[in-house]
């Protein structure tokens, strides 16, 4: 009995590794039917960049299919139609190879790929052999995720390089670690291609940026026609397509709204949550002398990010009041409270949506503006979107 059951297991490990290898002969044919691969990678601004990338190349004639990762992931095919991923699990690289199959059966040829992982092993893998890019854009680089890709930014920026294939080409918008990235490029035999003017600022035009029906960050979009002029679009021809991207559910969002007679202006950028891209947004959008709050939502299995934020808001933000709403809000609060006046931290953690939408009300006055960063996903999402349903522009 026992000689038959490790044969029994025998072949059944032999039937894995030949339907293994079947699958992967398979996945290497779909790679050479699409011709244009390309991975969005970096800290911030992957899921847009990806968006406009894909209309940038549909105004270029491909027939094109873009993969989104971030707050809700989507297939975007030809800038037109919109389609959710289904996962019956927690997200894992193989879902790339499916994504493959899918792009050959629907005649793609060209796609672009918010990058999935976030492990440097894995980073590795999705690029180097399973989407093998011949383009790869590292957006930025922050501090985000510091517990898997840190320590500090340099290890990040490292680790981003590091997952780079062998002839692909890099495309940035990173500024402070680009010294430290072109070093790493030389060293690996890569070329990278800084997205910059000759003071620093990405060559799009205020005009330009003033033609998107949402707020667009002016990076992302330099990243997006720098990618298609390195494929032969010309900028225009990819800025006019762009104008029409259908935005990611997180983009960052103003909402007009009257409630209770209240005029607020609500800007979302809960989807915005490393310390850098939060001041970024912070610095452009219109703060009031007065009536400026930030409200800040919190999840359990993201301390750092609190903690992170936290820091940053002591620095280098103000608000006549901090509401915190979401869960595990007491490291926010006892990091935040050894710099900012105690009584202008407002905790509603663990409060429903509608208790916290109900406090936060009677404590903001007319004419007043809230800043939503720290985390969209669940209860941020709910938030808003309460919000959004009970004002009116």
């Amino acid at each position: 009995m026992e000689t038959d059951s490790a044969l029994y297991l025998f072949f059944i490990l032999i039937l894995l590794i030949i339907l293994g290898r079947m699958e992967w002969n398979a996945h290497l044919r779909n790679l050479g039917a699409v011709p244009v691969r390309i991975v969005v990678n970096g800290t911030r601004g992957k899921s847009s960049v990806t968006r406009l990338i894909g209309a940038g190349l549909r105004a270029g004639g491909f027939n094109v299919m873009a993969k989104t990762t971030g707050t809700k992931p989507r297939m975007v095919f030809n800038n037109r139609t919109e389609i959710p991923v289904i996962r019956l699990g927690k997200p894992n690289i193989r879902e790339q190879l499916s994504i493959f199959k899918k792009a050959v059966k629907e005649g793609v040829d060209a796609v672009v790929l918010e990058n999935m992982s976030l492990r440097p092993d894995l980073q590795w893998t999705e690029e180097t052999k399973i989407v093998k890019p011949i383009l790869v854009v590292i957006t930025n680089v922050r501090r985000d995720h510091l517990d898997v890709m840190g320590p500090g930014l340099s290890d990040i920026a490292r680790n981003f390089i590091n997952a780079v294939p062998k002839n692909a080409v890099i495309i940035t918008a990173e500024k402070e670690l680009f010294p430290l990235m072109k070093g790493l490029c030389e060293d690996k035999g890569l070329r990278i291609i800084q997205v910059a003017g000759n003071k620093g600022e990405p060559e799009i035009s205020e005009r330009e940026m003033l033609k998107f029906p949402y707020l667009e960050q002016k990076e992302n979009v330099a990243l997006a026609v720098e990618v298609c002029e390195n494929l032969g679009i010309r900028k225009n021809t990819a800025l006019e397509e762009m104008y029409k991207c259908i935005p990611d559910p997180g983009i960052l969002k103003k909402y007009d709204l009257l409630i209770n007679n209240k005029k607020i202006t609500l800007f979302n950028a809960l989807a915005v949550n490393d310390p850098d891209s939060i001041h970024m947004i912070y610095q452009q959008i219109v703060k009031p002398a007065s009536n400026f709050y930030v409200l800040i939502n919190c999840r359990a299995d993201r301390i750092d990010r609190s903690a992170h934020i936290a820091r940053t808001l002591c620095v280098r933000m103000r608000g006549d009041l901090y509401f915190l709403t979401g869960s595990n809000t007491a490291i926010f609060y006892h990091s935040a409270s050894n710099c900012v006046n105690k009584e202008k931290l407002v905790d509603l953690g663990g409060k429903g949506i509608g208790e916290a939408y109900e406090h936060i009300m009677r404590r903001i006055n007319d004419d007043s503006t809230i800043f939503a960063v720290g985390n969209f996903v669940g209860y941020g999402e709910e938030l808003i979107e309460y919000f959004v349903s009970r004002g009116r522009a």
